[in-house]
């Protein structure tokens, strides 16, 4: 029994655990069968009820208990807690069959004869290993508790798990855990107390990072956050450079099974850590350190060979198209329009055979094409026109505007290929998906920001009469925008429209600088400064008109 025991705690390493098992109920045939008891079946089950009662009181039953670890071990690592229950319940004698069974209650009293023999060498003293199942055992009932949103069951199996001896790395997982269920239980600053412990257990335990940073993000704390994402991505990076290795024979992560590990110890790859970091930094205006992250980005999709409209390895991460136009957006706000133009050309030659020349969308006859297949192209089209959109916006910041005029018309060339027959394509009810009505707003999005920039260049020039056009069909797409209208109510006061411009000043100050109900990806933001034009000679002018009028009236 003893050199059975130390073969399966061996074989776990490299051997499949049903394996394990199979050679496990084969050694307790034997045991039986030297005994002279003789069992039909060999469900594990049934095969413990009788091995327990055929030794359960004579001297050989510290082995027979330390053949029972492994089979807890390999139920743990499948997270078979009943079974487990059911087995353990049998080894106390003493228990009244009318108390109620209950697996945490029924490990604490757990009284299994653990005597060693010192002639007989383990690979694992019995003690210990029943203590890693102890706790790994009540984690993975906490774990199961929480799968079930049952978070205040979990909490009091954390809590139960810390009062026992662990690892500091098992430990500070334990401190995570419970953060979790106090997030889930709306209790956030209790979360972040948690996650803090178990960083200074263990600065190795990325989960709790990670969950820092969701938490710091819900209370809208963005520079937590940021720092968060940082220590984070430094850490995985700096785990990624050492090789690693585990010095236990039997490790929590080997007993708590790969599902119930990645419960755990679940965190985002490294590229995915970057991309998030990235784009919050820019979205709350760090914008030098984010762009070094979207160039440090950019430079390992490159690396891993990525092709730029590949599908992706993870649903989390962005198709590489988006990371291309946040990079360049990021690049835009950064100052460095040449090394935007560049980014962006990425998109426009990668995506270039891709693009159908027409996209015509009924909502109300079924499509003949498959939905993701349509939701792809739309997308294509979405992203030359943005990488157009954009690269226009860079020569006008350099002051071409003859340049910024081609790639704004570009943009809207590519955009107006998707075409929905309907005009209320909005409503659910015609069939539209939900990402169908996303994609649908941010192209109308796209277009309406494309026109007001060449509606803004050819007023620049003094192409009057096309400026007003742009700018109107501008408004018609994207209305409610404060700086279309204000261009718009230049062109008119330079058309000498007075009235219509007086109108539409008015009209302008008492709207926001933008639409805040569209959920706009980040290369497609607008940004208060974006202005790029001097109103204060159009105030003057508005101002005296209107106080000029105001007098005769």
């Amino acid at each position: 029994m003893t050199v059975s025991y130390n073969t399966f705690l061996f074989s776990l390493g490299f051997s499949n655990p049903s394996e394990v098992e199979e050679s496990l109920i084969h050694t307790l045939l034997r045991a039986l069968e030297a005994a002279g008891s003789q069992v039909s079946s060999s469900d594990p089950v049934k095969l413990w009820e009788a091995v327990l009662q055929t030794f359960g009181t004579s001297a050989i039953v510290p082995y027979v208990y330390k053949l029972l670890l492994i089979q807890w071990m390999l139920w743990l690592m499948h997270c078979q807690l009943e079974r487990i229950l059911t087995v353990l319940t049998q080894t106390n004698h003493k228990r009244e069959h009318s108390a109620p069974v209950n697996l945490l209650i029924e490990i604490r009293n757990l009284a299994l004869s653990m005597e060693e023999d010192s002639s007989l060498m383990v690979a694992m003293a019995a003690k210990d290993l029943k203590d890693l199942l102890h706790i790994c055992t009540v984690i993975c009932q906490g774990v199961e508790q929480m799968k079930m949103e049952k978070y205040s069951e979990a909490l009091e199996a954390f809590q139960e798990a810390k009062g026992l001896p662990s690892p500091r790395s098992l430990l500070a997982q334990i401190h995570t855990l419970t953060g979790q269920s106090f997030a889930k239980l709306g209790q956030p600053h209790c979360a972040l107390h948690f996650y803090q412990k178990a960083v200074e257990l263990d600065c190795a335990c990325h989960s709790a990072l990670y969950q820092s940073a969701l938490v710091f993000r819900q209370l809208g704390n963005s520079k937590a956050e940021m720092e968060a994402l940082h220590l984070l991505y430094s850490a995985v990076q700096l785990q990624a450079d050492k090789s690693s290795s585990s010095a236990s024979l039997v490790s929590p992560a080997t007993l708590l099974g790969g599902e119930q590990m990645t419960f755990i110890s679940r965190v985002p790859s490294s590229s995915l850590i970057l991309h998030t970091l990235a784009h919050t930094c820019v979205f709350n205006g760090s914008i030098s350190d984010g762009v070094e992250h979207y160039l440090d980005l950019l430079a390992s999709l490159q690396s891993d060979g990525k092709d730029l409209v590949s599908t992706g390895d993870s649903t989390y991460f962005p198709r590489i198209p988006v990371v291309y136009l946040e990079a360049g957006f990021a690049l835009l706000k950064a100052q460095r329009y040449s090394d935007a133009l560049v980014v962006c050309e990425e998109v426009i030659t990668s995506t270039l055979d891709f693009i159908p020349k027409r996209l015509l969308l009924d909502a109300v006859e079924k499509q003949k094409s498959d939905s993701d297949v349509i939701l792809e192209n739309v997308d294509f089209v979405l992203w030359a026109g943005a990488a157009h959109l954009l690269q226009a916006q860079a020569h006008w910041k350099l002051k071409d505007t003859k340049e910024a005029i081609t790639n704004f018309t570009r943009a809207i060339n590519q955009l107006v290929k998707v075409f929905i027959k309907q005009k209320d394509w909005k409503q659910k009810h015609l069939g539209n998906t939900e990402a169908m009505v996303e994609r649908m707003v941010t192209l109308e999005s796209a277009k309406g920001q494309a026109l007001a920039g060449r509606g803004r260049c050819f007023l620049e020039r003094g192409q009057l009469k096309e400026a007003l056009r742009d700018l109107h069909l501008s408004l018609q797409m994207t209305p409610g925008c404060k700086n279309t209208k204000m261009w718009l109510t230049e062109v008119l006061w330079r058309l000498d429209r007075r009235e219509e411009a007086s109108a539409n000043w008015r009209e302008a100050h008492s709207t926001s600088d933008t639409p805040k109900s569209v959920n706009l990806p980040l290369y497609l933001q607008a940004w208060p400064e974006n202005t790029d034009f001097d109103f204060t000679d159009l105030k003057k002018k508005m101002g005296e008109y209107i106080h000029a009028k105001n007098v005769m009236t």
